[in-house]
């Protein structure tokens, strides 16, 4: 993916502005929070599997 570093950066902004709102009890906190925490399992999640089929074309390569 292109702009992994782009999309980790979005989801961790997120999680330190639904931390201060927590902070400050300022409403919607806890969904900002669980946007952010999904957002980035999801995204991590999809980066994973993408790596592990590149980890699986090299081996495949190197069998050869």
């Amino acid at each position: 993916m292109k702009n992994d570093s782009l999309i980790y950066s979005i989801g961790c902004i997120l999680v330190i502005v639904g931390a201060l709102l927590k902070i400050l009890h300022l409403p919607y906190a806890n969904s900002i929070l669980v946007i952010a925490f999904v957002g980035i399992a999801v995204f991590q999640s999809l980066h994973v599997t993408e790596l592990k089929k590149k980890i699986r074309e090299l081996e495949i390569k190197l069998k050869n």
